[in-house]
């Protein structure tokens, strides 16, 4: 196995979630042991600190009774310490200058590695506890000092010694003891966390399998669920939710390529057909203008749909494509209806605008414009005459609300939620002019209506007319 493979399986969540476990085990087991050591040590300590106080006491027994006999004094205590079956416990009396004038040792060293501390014989009679490293031995020992006065007046310093061996040894073993033990629950740790993670990544492997078969071919498949309702159910069923929506649009991207493939075929066949035509025989000057007239509507109709798309693709991408700027809404309405207003009488019909409230918003005046103009071409293109159009704006709870409102052919209920779709017509009901548009012009409403942070609605009762409210923040 190559080194960048060995590096990459390190990376995985399976390993990083067994070295956590690893670590934090490692982290509480040696906690745990620290924790045990220090109270091991210490109770020990105490132990014997109290077992050296008790002995000195006991020792200033001996003391008072040969107060005036040194040298008896140290071959009772000589004595008395011979009979113990380790040579682990010493006594001695230091004199105010630090000289040892007692000691149960023959060859004692300590007035050469212990000294009153300073002050200390200026000190109340409490207890000095102290550990000391002699050169050379290979365990410590632990003292304990006293400020004693003898019966005959000398102030002096009585001191128990004990070695500390049996409790280096005990401490030695316990460290030993840990550190078997750590290795252990390491090796543990790493088992049982390796385990532990390849159970539970084994749904999200799964789910990788699953997502990988999914393609452009089949959007239509789903990631399964475990019915575990836990988290990664919960993932499953979010990413579900997720291809519904790419699947949802992919379609309409595809839709949407095949209706625009559609709209830019037709003109096109239609002018080759006119090139066609007229270059099958020799024509009149006449005959070629209106040729050439019949094509310009046609590049200009080309021409209209190129723009739509170019201006939906730059909403769609979140280009900032708006100059925003203070806009009087009430007046740019009553400009819109003064200018469809003609094309409404021509038809047959009333186009009126109620509610004239001034109302002002930021946004893009041309872009806001060609919503309005877009709707009320809408309506004017689909009512049938006599018919009536009524256009009107309003202010509620801090947005600016315009209608447009035909009686027209209305839609079908199964039409409604398409009629914002790109391309999209319905021909039942709204065939009368159909080459009058790009079948982009809702779709222009929407974007433009979201971009300024509204939104847009379509009401529609067939036989009955059509209603659009936009909804815009008020600046």
């Amino acid at each position: 196995m190559s080194f960048a493979k060995t590096a990459s399986r390190w990376k995985t969540i399976g390993a990083r979630l067994t070295l956590w476990g690893a670590a934090v085990t490692l982290f509480v087991c040696g906690s745990l042991c620290a924790v045990l050591y220090a109270g091991v040590f210490f109770s020990l300590r105490q132990g014997i600190d109290a077992f050296l106080e008790g002995e000195v006491r006991e020792f200033m027994l001996t003391v008072n009774e040969h107060s005036n006999d040194d040298s008896t004094l140290e071959q009772v205590i000589r004595r008395e310490l011979g009979a113990r079956t380790r040579h682990d416990l010493a006594f001695r009396l230091f004199d105010t200058k630090g000289r040892i004038f007692v000691s149960s040792e023959a060859d004692d060293s300590f007035a050469k590695i212990w000294s009153a501390p300073q002050g200390w014989y200026d000190q109340t009679h409490r207890p000095l506890f102290q550990t000391i490293n002699p050169p050379g031995d290979p365990y410590p020992y632990r003292t304990c000092s006293l400020l004693v006065t003898t019966p005959d007046g000398r102030r002096c310093t009585a001191q128990a010694s004990y070695l500390l061996d049996r409790m280096t040894a005990s401490l030695a073993r316990f460290r030993k003891i840990c550190v078997i033990v750590l290795a252990v629950a390491a090796a543990i740790a790493l088992f049982v966390g390796r385990f532990l993670a390849y159970r539970s990544l084994k749904p999200i492997q799964a789910l990788t399998a699953a997502a990988n078969l999914i393609g452009a071919a089949n959007l239509g498949e789903r990631v399964p669920l475990a019915g575990t309702d836990d988290e990664l159910d919960r993932l499953a069923g979010t990413l579900n939710e997720m291809l519904t929506r790419i699947d949802q649009y992919v379609e309409q991207l595809r839709q949407f390529t095949a209706d625009a493939s559609h709209e830019l075929r037709t003109p096109l066949a239609a002018l080759r057909g006119s090139a066609e035509l007229a270059l099958s025989r020799t024509r009149s000057a006449e005959e070629l203008r209106l040729v050439i007239e019949d094509s310009l509507e046609r590049y200009d109709r080309l021409q209209r749909i190129a723009e739509d798309l170019l201006l939906l693709a730059r909403l769609d991408a979140g280009e900032n494509i708006l100059h925003i700027e203070r806009v009087q809404l009430d007046r740019a309405v009553e400009d819109i209806v003064d200018l469809y207003r003609p094309v409404a009488e021509d038809r047959g019909l009333e186009l009126r605008q109620e509610n004239a409230e001034a109302i002002w918003i930021n946004g893009d005046g041309g872009r806001v414009r060609q919503l309005i103009g877009n709707l009320i071409d809408n309506a004017v293109k689909y009512t049938p005459s006599p018919g009536r159009v009524t256009v009107s704006l309003s202010r509620e709870n801090g947005v600016a609300r315009l209608v447009v409102a035909d009686t027209g052919r209305g839609i079908d209920p199964e039409d409604l939620p398409r009629v914002f779709d790109r391309f999209y017509r319905v021909d039942r009901s709204r065939s009368t002019s159909r080459a009058d548009g790009t079948g982009l012009g809702l779709s222009i409403c929407r974007s433009i209506a979201e971009a300024h942070h509204g939104s847009i609605e379509l009401q529609s009762t067939p036989a009955r007319g059509t209603q659009a409210t936009v909804t815009l923040p008020i600046g």
